[in-house]
């Protein structure tokens, strides 16, 4: 028998979670009155929710522009902000198309290829971009937290986004922890030639790490983060909207934590099935009907993964790349 290697094994899990999630939620729905309900959907709100998933995904890009290049020279940055963005879009597209967010390693074979840079060091801008989204939403967790305490509403949150909230900041303190080693390596070894092939990866991880000796950057890029989990609270928001759903402003945010909270799970491309499984579980939390729920949340997936998975790919595309396949490999290059 042919072994099954660790990226396969994980990516079977992934689609078994995930049907197995999406059958559960169809079992316990009325499809009749989930069509009835998604062919009155008001699609203006709709379109805009999907155009303010695109503003989500610039902002996020200018903040991978921050991380590569914390320092100025000349008064310009040294990689442009319109590639940076083309990359971006063709990353989260290939997250919503290939299994174990794929989409983050062409980031990084794109941005290595195009700029010779190390492939290490952009490892660890994507790692700081992620823990930038961490510390954004656990910081959203806390003030919805305080706002749903001032109100006299204890119960806000459900439990296990409480419990999960936690396990991420642990998570989060942990790798920043690593980080700042890292960085530290990498200023003590930079000016050293001769390093053995372990401590190259590590200075090289470390060299990605620039941003955090620079208080003005970590502050922007967290900011940045805040703006961009805020806008995505407004994608849901629109997406309530659109099935005539108006509720107090913080139960968006409460969804918005536990979809990126369920996603962390492995699964199939784009978190389908956790993704939606938590957003049905918070809005029924909540008091809203199973149906309406899964409309909602289904509706904030697919505004996000369309519209910027066409734009993507358009990009991957008109971007010279083409697939070819040499002696049985597959390559990705320049035509």
């Amino acid at each position: 028998m042919h072994k099954i290697n660790k990226k396969k094994l994980v990516a079977i899990i992934g689609w078994i979670i995930s049907i197995a999630l999406l059958i559960s939620l169809f079992a316990n729905m009325n499809i009749n009155v989930l069509v009835s309900h998604m062919v009155k959907a008001n699609w203006i709100w709709l379109a805009m929710a999907a155009i303010t998933s695109l503003i989500v995904v610039c902002i996020k890009s200018y903040r991978w522009q921050l991380i590569m290049d914390p320092e100025k020279k000349d008064g310009k940055r040294r990689n442009s902000f319109w590639l940076i963005c083309k990359v971006i879009f063709m990353g989260f597209a290939g997250n919503n198309l290939l299994p174990a967010r794929g989409g983050d390693w062409l980031k990084i074979y794109l941005l290595g290829k195009w700029k010779n840079m190390s492939k290490a060091s952009l490892a660890s801008v994507t790692a700081l971009d992620k823990i930038s989204d961490g510390i954004s939403i656990l910081l959203l967790f806390g003030l919805f937290a305080l706002y749903a305490v001032l109100l006299g509403q204890h119960h806000t949150y459900p439990t296990w986004v409480k419990t999960g909230s936690i396990i991420v900041s642990i998570v989060i303190i942990v790798s920043l922890g690593i980080c700042a080693g890292l960085l530290i390596y990498h200023k003590r070894t930079r000016k050293k030639t001769e390093l053995g092939q372990i401590a190259t990866l590590i200075q090289k991880l470390g060299a990605g790490m620039n941003m955090l000796s620079r208080k003005k950057i970590v502050l922007a890029t967290i900011l940045i983060s805040l703006v961009s989990s805020l806008l995505q609270i407004l994608t849901i928001w629109m997406c309530q909207m659109a099935f005539n759903i108006d509720m107090a402003p913080w139960i968006p945010a409460v969804i918005f934590i536990a979809i990126n909270l369920a996603i962390i799970i492995p699964s199939a491309p784009s978190g389908i099935g956790p993704f939606e499984a938590a957003g049905v579980l918070a809005y029924t939390w909540i008091g809203l009907k199973t149906e309406t729920a899964f409309n909602i949340s289904f509706m904030y997936h697919a505004v996000q993964f369309i519209p910027v998975t066409l734009i993507g790919m358009s990009f991957y595309f008109k971007s010279g790349l083409a697939k070819k396949r040499y002696n049985g490999k597959l390559v990705v290059g320049r035509q």
